[in-house]
């Protein structure tokens, strides 16, 4: 923990110290100190305040906001050193309002002053002059700023998020990047017609032309929270659901982690991947009926009795996910997570492409976490165990093509970093009480459904 704190503080060091060599650089090409310069960083900065204000935490640790807004709308105005200065100092005012931590403090000043400082150079590198009233100049140029300005962002915020909670880069990247990059390339245009009409129209129509912008992003973040309270929910059922089992606990976290890795390694897109994921989070979720209760409990082998009854969860679960509108999509990969490629699985005996293809993500998955982890009867079992067991079943329980895929050296590594680090030391049954209490009531509120709802749990 000493170290990453202190690796932390010399990443925040270095980004601050490039903020100060790039602004110089910027001082020496223009200063901005004129009246016209100095009103529109002074407009703008006022309008960054505000879109800071309104930031909201994404995944990862990130922020999402838009005084990227403002502050590239400055840049094409005003390329100066004016206008380094206000994004800083509206960036400080900010956190200050904010009651930032002082090294989170430091660093947002310091990834500000540098993402706008080398927009600025790329801007001017690139023969890019200020934008007047007549027309509309330099838009290759200010598209290279822009891009600029969103690489430098990106990277430092999500470097020194990586490095202070110790996970990969390159995840870290993907997280805060593949959902948004759309809006960030539909912004371009935007930007840029922010920046002119403040030279044509004036500081005042900027202003009102600001305001719906405002209320955009508001309304962008409060559908972000809705979502975000919407998975929040999903994950205090499935944990009171393995609550009951200590041997299980985090076991569909971990299986939607896993079923990431093996639908990227399949060819997926973004979209379907997270729905699927959603599917893996609730592929358990119908051992919430009591009769499951003391199953769930027994710490030997099951019984011919037992095992009987534990092979209607998938069903009933998926009839469960059904009475929501929000998870249509999902219930068939729920009821088939234990359907196996040569027709020997449950409930109905699929074979094959009959198998619904989410339900072979989730099955694959699923039995990767099952022999990841300690269970009472035996350790977990090694990658190579793990490994050589996938190749056994594919064909068998897995469908083979893609068994294949995720056995590739390309994809394979992934899985192992994913076990390994699900497999670190914690106490299995920490928070079970406390998440127990929230089982009757997420019970009574999903059996009281009688047709689908348009909010989910």
């Amino acid at each position: 923990m000493v170290m990453v704190e202190r690796q932390t503080k010399y990443f925040v060091g270095a980004v601050v110290a490039a903020a100060l060599i790039a602004a110089a650089l910027v001082a020496r090409a223009q200063l901005g100190f004129d009246e016209d310069s100095l009103q529109a960083a002074g407009v703008f900065a006022l309008l960054g305040i505000l879109a800071h204000v309104m930031a909201y935490r994404i995944p990862r640790g990130a922020m999402g906001n838009i005084s990227f807004v403002p502050f590239m709308s400055a840049v094409a105005v005003a390329p100066g050193l004016s206008v380094v200065i206000s994004v800083t100092l509206a960036v400080a005012l900010a956190e200050i309002l904010q009651r930032r931590d002082r090294l989170k403090g430091l660093f947002n000043l310091g990834q500000y002053a540098l993402s706008v400082s080398v927009a600025i150079l790329v801007f001017r590198a690139l023969g890019g002059r200020p934008i007047d009233a007549a027309s509309l100049h330099s838009k290759v140029a200010f598209a290279a700023a822009f891009t600029s300005f969103f690489l430098v962002n990106t990277v430092c915020v999500s470097a020194v998020i990586a490095i202070s909670t110790h996970q990969r880069l390159a995840g870290v990247l993907w997280q805060n990047t593949h959902s948004a990059l759309i809006y960030d390339v539909i912004a371009v245009p935007a930007v840029y017609g922010f920046a002119f009409l403040y030279a044509k129209l004036g500081p005042a129509w900027s202003v009102v032309f600001a305001i719906p912008l405002f209320g955009l992003r508001h309304f962008y973040k409060t559908n972000w929270q809705l979502e975000r309270l919407n998975e929040e929910l999903l994950q205090i059922m499935v944990a009171a659901i393995e609550a009951r089992d200590p041997y299980t606990s985090g076991h569909s976290q971990r299986v939607a982690e896993y079923v990431r890795i093996v639908a990227r390694a399949a060819g997926l897109g973004t979209r379907a991947i997270e729905r699927l994921a959603t599917a893996a989070l609730l592929h358990d979720v119908g051992k919430i009926h009591e009769e499951f209760a003391p199953i769930l409990r027994k710490p030997g082998r099951l019984t011919q009795a037992e095992f009987a009854v534990m092979k209607t969860h998938s069903a009933k679960g998926a009839v469960l996910v059904g009475k929501s509108s929000q998870f249509h999509d999902l219930v068939s990969a729920i009821r088939g997570h234990h359907e196996a490629w040569d027709g020997s699985g449950y409930p109905d005996g699929l074979v094959g492409d009959k198998i619904p293809q989410w339900s072979r993500f989730i099955a694959i998955a699923d039995t990767i976490d099952a022999m990841a982890t300690t269970r009472p009867y035996r350790d977990a079992l090694s990658y190579e165990v793990i490994r050589s067991e996938i190749m056994k079943e594919s064909g068998r329980q897995f469908d083979p093509a893609i068994c294949v895929k995720l056995l590739n050296a390309s994809h394979w590594p992934a899985l192992e970093t994913a076990i390994a680090r699900n497999a670190l030391p914690r106490d299995v049954s920490a928070g079970a009480e406390q998440v127990e209490e929230h089982l009757h009531e997420v019970v009574a509120e999903l059996q009281s459904t009688q047709r689908p709802q348009p909010v989910a749990l």
